[in-house]
């Protein structure tokens, strides 16, 4: 959550962190639209782990947040992506359905696997990557 968005919900009302990792506005009955907040339920961004990359992250040999934003749409209920700057997959460490590791050379990709495990594919673009038909 960018802190924008966070200072703008603050401006609502008292906030408490979830055991869940969402945010409740106390006293709050109706949101108003912000950008960037998930409202409903079903929003395929809740399917998908992503750290926060480059050049957030030191670590991160790419930029990953938008990437994920782009490809949540293309992963169907009851899946997981898992969209990591590194090998290192701080944001998911367990197994997802697909998990893309930037590199220096692109993305790996990886199926049911962690982002440490050996890729299926190496080196895809960003550009280019469109998960349809790998789920």
């Amino acid at each position: 959550m960018q802190a924008e968005t966070l200072a703008a919900l603050a401006a609502l009302g008292p906030l408490r962190v979830t055991p869940w990792r969402m945010l409740l506005v106390q006293g709050l009955r109706q949101l108003p639209d912000l950008p960037d907040v998930i409202r409903a339920a079903g929003d395929p961004i809740r399917r998908v782990e992503a750290c926060s990359g480059a050049p957030a992250c030191l670590q991160g040999l790419a930029p990953v947040r938008d990437l994920a934003r782009r490809l949540a749409p293309q992963v169907p209920p009851g899946k997981r992506l898992h969209v990591s700057g590194c090998a290192k997959g701080c944001a998911h460490p367990g197994r997802a359905d697909i998990t893309l590791v930037a590199t220096a050379a692109g993305f790996d990709l990886i199926r049911n696997g962690t982002a440490a495990a050996q890729p299926d594919l190496r080196g895809v673009p960003a550009d280019v990557i469109d998960l349809k038909g790998l789920f």
